[in-house]
């Protein structure tokens, strides 16, 4: 049954364990590791354009894309309720953008638009791992601010 299948209000959440301790602790977890997928795809995104473009490149931006999009949905899905809902829509949001470019503009052969696509997909992540590391850096302020 998917999402959309399921009685309004029916929708079980699921929470990842990160690491022990308070929530605080399992926040600073969840935004580092949504930071690090983050940057880790914005730096594979441009390992990947400096190629040649040919089908093997199309290919691997199809498997790129694809991976990236499926492992950000998953640890924001698992981790929504750490690390609040509006960061979470946001990176659902990124995945589904790269879903999107994986499946249509693949699939048509518009491989220019795929790369430019795919560019701005890369930026918008380091946009977001940089509200990550905003996030995190706010909380270590105000935890040194209360001792």
């Amino acid at each position: 049954m998917t999402a959309e299948e399921e009685p309004a209000g029916t929708r079980q959440v699921r929470q990842t364990v990160l690491c022990p301790g308070p929530p605080e602790e399992q926040q600073r977890m969840a935004l580092w590791i949504i930071r690090r997928l983050l940057v880790q795809f914005h730096r594979e995104w441009t390992a990947l354009r400096e190629r040649e473009c040919d089908d093997a490149w199309i290919r691997a931006a199809n498997a790129l894309l694809d991976r990236y999009s499926h492992q950000l949905y998953d640890i924001v899905r698992d981790t929504e309720a750490i690390v609040g809902e509006d960061l979470a829509v946001e990176i659902r949001c990124l995945s589904a953008d790269m879903i999107k470019t994986t499946n249509i503009l693949i699939m048509i052969g518009c491989e220019e638009e795929c790369r430019e696509r795919g560019d701005t997909l890369a930026k918008e992540a380091l946009r977001h791992a940089e509200r990550c590391r905003v996030k995190l850096a706010g909380r270590r302020e105000r935890e040194e601010e209360t001792r």
